[in-house]
């Protein structure tokens, strides 16, 4: 057995243990909890847990984490100081990263654990002081939402499969295979997922928005998805498979494309629109920087117009007039009138487009 076989062994015991000690917690803490209690007014009350529960927890993890280090400290300790992974800067990165995600993790744990025991308890029937309320009557309980929206914490699985991506390319592939795979498979992929939606857009039956809303939401999600294609010609036209260095910039642009198109899409909060313009606000920015990381020469005597910032202020001055708008007007006058402020916005987005054009491509 070669060295990354034993390599990938060790991480699967390590994995297989840290999961049965959590399990073992789990089963330990669902026994020791009290029963339920009832109050005076013949309602359930669900159980704090106990001091003690955590406190095992804890002590699980720490005799858990402290077998590993003393099993694999030895052996990864030779193999790191044989690889140098100081000097390696995907190495560097790829733990900076892991750190980062392990210290939001935990904060994000402990913030639920905290909220979440004052909500199971007003969920019983009393409140935070263990006063019963009035609950709800059985027909208000069985009422439906009013509108089936998605959940935003979805897209987390999305967002995981981004951040797997990035790592893949981090840790395995060279620059080439880099661009091979932007270019040929991620770049076409987010397009035809892009078409998707907007076809489920155009045939859904159902719609709790005004008809304002709608307007400005097809404005948004057509010029996105036709900056998705200009973002992939710009990715044909001034990267090569040699010099490609700019994979989190393209990344970061397909993500935060799905992430708008969803919430102007599914969601109903009134910032969603001021959320699109601080998109096109951002992507003037991503490109100078996604030029910068791929050494893209800037040619003499190039216009102003053919450059990034008419299309930065522009975007600017929209997104000051979306904040005024939203302090000033309400209802049916909001939706209206920010309809024609975003076909106002994407016309002269589109002149500047055609302005820049020529230049550019000379």
């Amino acid at each position: 057995m070669d060295s990354r076989s034993l390599d990938f062994v060790g991480v699967m015991i390590a994995i297989a243990a840290v999961a049965v000690g959590a399990f073992v917690v789990y089963l330990i803490t669902r026994y020791a909890r009290r029963p339920a209690t009832a109050t005076a007014g013949g309602q359930a009350v669900a159980p704090a847990p106990n001091w003690y529960e955590f406190l095992l927890a804890l002590a699980a993890l720490i005799v858990v984490g402290a077998i590993l280090i003393w099993q694999f400290y030895p052996v990864a300790e030779a193999r790191l100081a044989a690889t140098d992974w100081r000097g390696d800067a995907r190495s560097v990165v790829f733990l900076t990263v892991m750190a980062i995600a392990g210290i939001l993790g935990l904060i994000g744990f402990l913030v639920f654990a905290i909220v979440r025991q004052p909500r199971r308890t007003q969920a019983a029937g009393v409140d935070a002081d263990d006063t019963p309320t009035a609950t709800a009557t059985a027909g208000e309980a069985a009422a439906p939402p009013a509108t089936a929206t998605s959940s935003g914490a979805r897209l987390l699985g999305l967002l995981l499969l981004a951040v797997a991506f990035l790592l893949l390319n981090w840790i395995y592939l060279p620059g080439p295979r880099q661009y091979a795979l932007m270019l040929q498979l991620v770049y076409p992929a987010s397009l035809a997922v892009a078409l998707v939606l907007l076809f489920d857009k155009a045939t859904r039956a159902w719609s709790v928005k005004t008809g304002g809303e709608t307007v400005r939401e097809w404005l948004f999600c057509d010029g996105l998805v036709f900056l998705l294609i200009l973002g992939y010609l710009n990715l044909a036209r001034a990267a090569t498979a040699e010099s490609y260095a700019a994979l989190e910039l393209d990344l970061l642009f397909i993500v935060l494309f799905f992430v708008v198109f969803w919430l102007l899409d599914r969601a109903l909060t009134r910032y969603r629109f001021l959320l699109a313009h601080g998109f096109m606000i951002l992507l003037p920015i991503m490109l100078l920087i996604w030029r910068l990381a791929q050494s893209v020469a800037t040619p003499e005597g190039l216009s102003w117009w053919s450059t990034i910032w008419p299309f930065f202020f522009l975007a600017l001055v929209f997104f000051v007039l979306e904040v005024i708008m939203l302090v000033a007007t309400t209802g049916a006058a909001r939706s209206g009138l920010g309809a024609a402020k975003d076909a106002v916005f994407l016309i002269l987005y589109g002149i500047l487009l055609i302005i820049a054009i020529p230049e550019a491509a000379a």
